[in-house]
């Protein structure tokens, strides 16, 4: 028997052909429990590789810690095994050890998780400790960090708010026609089954593909709308990051006199503009490029549009340059309104950089 024992320690180790040693091939000929031993190791070796193969659950930090310290002594375990279950059994006995692991993890992991039926308009919270949810419709909640909400629930949709945090969800294939999505400030992450991750910080969301494909749908007009694979990734990043990008490159692009470049972008911007001043200036940097072609008529309508959105006290520098803009073309129309015009920048900005411009335009065309 302590030949037997050699042997297998020097044959059975993982990656040898020990079929190609005549020493070994010699023992198996005259040893029948070494070579019922060394038969059932294609059996243990495949159930250990579909084993590994199972979808699982990435766990939270803490849990990958404790892990890793037993990670040495597992690894000692999982040889003791694979030397010594062969000789016991083959075949079915094998299989029947695989299963058995398997549903000592599926135990295991079902009581970490103890996940409860998260109901439409419930929150769940994470800070020290992951937090862990399902859906109705099968879909399996790992909130790492954050708040989630389930915004909406119906029998084809169900849609997941995460104003911050960091969320990883399991999703089975959904009934035809029926659609989960995940929403935050800066996008919407639409599935029908995969699994996936969600980061949603201060300035962006990232998404991360395990399996399967998600669409993404940043918000805001223009933005294109992406695929991710398994294996990638996106960032999205904000829509007030977004806005100020078109903001900047429509400035651009006026600079250069590229009218129609200019107002295709924003058309984007208007659309995308969520508050009233948002609005009001994008209606401001359309006047100014109608007013550079010659389009007076639709400039001052445009202008007019600034102030019916622009709220009272608000004092921007572009507000100012726009009253005062709009001033200038009721001027060349008619000296009359262009009173009116000039004393509205002297109500709206009295000590602003065209307060004393006002003051002048409005004094002469009264005097004429």
């Amino acid at each position: 028997m302590s030949d037997c024992l050699s042997l297998r320690e020097r044959y059975f180790a993982p990656g040898l052909d020990a079929g190609d040693a005549p020493e070994w091939v010699e023992h198996l000929h005259s040893c029948p429990t070494c070579r019922l031993a060394y038969q059932g190791l294609p059996h243990m070796d495949r159930a250990l590789t579909e084993l590994a193969q199972l979808p699982v659950a990435v766990p939270s930090f803490d849990m990958i810690a404790k892990a890793a310290q037993s990670a040495a002594r597992n690894q000692r375990r999982r040889q003791v095994v694979r030397r010594s279950v062969p000789f016991l059994y083959t075949g079915l006995v094998t299989a029947a050890v695989a299963a058995g692991i398997v549903v000592a993890v599926w135990i295991g992991g079902t009581r970490s998780a103890s996940p409860k039926l998260l109901q439409p308009g419930a929150e769940i919270f994470a800070t020290a400790e992951a937090k862990s949810a399902i859906l109705s419709n099968g879909v399996r909640i790992r909130l790492d960090a954050g708040t989630l909400k389930l915004a909406s629930a119906s029998r084809d949709a169900q849609t997941l708010f995460l104003p911050s945090g960091r969320v990883f969800l399991d999703v089975p294939k959904l009934a035809p026609g029926s659609m989960l999505s995940v929403r935050t400030p800066d996008a919407e992450i639409r599935v029908h089954g995969t699994r996936f991750q969600v980061i949603r910080t201060g300035k962006d969301t990232q998404v991360n593909v395990v399996q399967g494909v998600v669409e993404v749908r940043p918000e805001g007009i223009g933005r294109p709308v992406q695929s991710v694979h398994a294996g990638e990734s996106a960032t999205i990043g904000s829509a007030e990051a977004y806005r100020e990008g078109l903001r900047h490159s429509t400035l651009d692009a006026l600079d250069r006199s590229e009218f129609a470049a200019a107002e295709k972008q924003i058309a984007d911007l208007l659309g995308s503009a969520a508050d009233p001043s948002s609005q009001a200036e994008a209606q401001s940097l359309l006047a100014w490029s109608l007013s550079a072609r010659g389009k007076h008529n639709e400039a001052i309508q445009r202008y007019r549009q600034v102030f019916a959105l622009l709220p009272e006290g608000k004092r921007a520098l572009w507000a100012e340059n726009a009253c005062a803009e709009l001033a200038i073309l009721v001027e060349q129309e008619s000296r009359k309104d262009g009173v009116a015009a000039w004393a509205e920048c002297l109500r709206r900005f009295p000590d602003g950089v065209h307060a004393a411009l006002a003051r002048s335009r409005a004094h002469t065309n009264k005097g004429m």
